[in-house]
């Protein structure tokens, strides 16, 4: 009998672990005041030993904006202007339990004031994920877009860790970002 309720145990950890990495889910930025804004959709699905994940970008809330010659969808704040980079290299995506970085490129921004006329490729926003419960949640760090300008060595892994700084999050609107 112990047996059988250890093993369902197991079963159930293993099964409540997956849940994160299983299906449909909604990408959302959430604010210094805690407000959940949708901005994606994301599909996982398990394949051949791996999870592999598809990011979709809703239209709304964004507005298109040509900024420095280049297109781009931006979250248009009074404080704060956010505008979504598509990591523009062929990568694998799928993600672990262990390594989420893969999405990450993919949830790439440039930040603004909004009296700014173009866009700096230095302000980059990037996502630490981590898998927390059931959720994959994300903290704001600093990255100079500039490094993807051309193609790294390995398109799976962009920025190495000593181009990826902490962030002042107090100097963001944005500072996390949830998929759940």
């Amino acid at each position: 009998m112990q047996q059988i309720v250890f093993v369902t145990l197991i079963l159930f950890s293993l099964l409540a672990n997956a849940s994160s990495f299983e299906g449909d889910k909604k990408v959302y930025l959430v604010s210094s005041a805690q407000e959940l804004t949708q901005i994606g959709d994301i599909t996982f699905t398990s394949a051949k030993g791996k999870v592999n994940y598809e990011f979709t970008l809703l239209d709304t809330p964004f507005e298109n904006q040509f900024l420095s010659m280049r297109p781009f969808q931006c979250l248009m704040g009074k404080k704060q202007v956010m505008c979504y980079v598509p990591y523009p290299y062929e990568a694998d995506k799928s993600v672990d339990e262990n390594n989420l970085s893969l999405l990450s490129n993919d949830l790439l921004f440039l930040h603004k004031n909004p009296s700014e006329y173009g866009i700096n490729m230095w302000n980059g926003i990037y996502y630490k994920l981590n898998k927390v419960g059931d959720t994959i949640e994300g903290k704001v760090f600093e990255v100079d877009m500039n490094e993807i300008a051309s193609p790294p060595d390995d398109t799976n892994m962009p920025f190495d860790d000593d181009q990826i700084f902490d962030a002042d999050v107090t100097n963001y609107v944005y500072p996390k970002i949830l998929i759940k």
